[in-house]
């Protein structure tokens, strides 16, 4: 996956904080957390559901207070699932040291993927999808990245940029990249090209006037 391969160069050897991390061990297709334990000389996970996983703080990023500071801090899909943008980049940069890196990823609000979301019901006709396997990895997709019912706020690249900037982030580095899947054909590929930003940001250094 383009996400992982990209992220986990940023955390080598670093001390981790990764938001969002029960959700990422329980999808099948999101194992970022698992991978960034792998890498990381120290990990920490932060998600709002329970977890096993001694490492995994069940607590809410907008609020929770770790007392402490990350070298990187990870928020792999999760901005677009928070109540308050603005608190949860407001603690982020709180917990994040002057020299640290914040690497964000979240669905492209613009991209056409977001138009032809499906409707909820469509992932019921299992013998539909089993006959046309393209269109079925084309749904799912869709109904994974737009058709989230846990989704509060999407971003394109300038509202995410600005909302980074007010809250004392500066952009090193913006990509788009496919989505999250393991796999994709090259029509998936056409049709999902830019459906997710990655960034990685700064700290601001002057303080920024919201």
């Amino acid at each position: 996956m383009i996400r992982e391969e990209i992220i986990l160069d940023f955390v080598k050897g670093k001390d981790v904080l990764d938001i969002g991390s029960v959700g990422d061990c329980d999808a099948e297709k999101h194992m970022l957390w698992e991978a960034i334990k792998k890498q990381a000389k120290k990990a920490i996970g932060i998600d709002l559901e329970p977890s096993h996983d001694k490492d995994v703080v069940q607590a809410d990023m907008e609020t929770y207070d770790f007392k402490k500071q990350f070298d990187v801090i990870v928020a792999g899909d999760v901005l677009e699932h928070v109540s308050n943008q603005g608190l949860f980049l407001d603690n982020i940069k709180k917990h994040l040291k002057d020299d640290g890196q914040f690497v964000l990823t979240t669905p492209n609000a613009k991209w056409i993927t977001v138009l032809l979301k499906p409707p909820r019901e469509f992932k019921d006709k299992n013998s539909w999808h089993n006959r046309h396997k393209t269109l079925h990895l084309l749904w799912q997709a869709l109904h994974f990245e737009f058709g989230n019912p846990t989704h509060t706020l999407w971003h394109d690249r300038h509202t995410l940029k600005h909302i980074l900037s007010r809250s004392g982030f500066e952009i090193t580095r913006f990509q788009y990249y496919y989505g999250n899947a393991q796999h994709y054909n090259l029509l998936m590929k056409l049709i999902t090209l830019k459906q997710e930003m990655l960034v990685v940001c700064k700290k601001h250094s002057k303080t920024v006037i919201k």
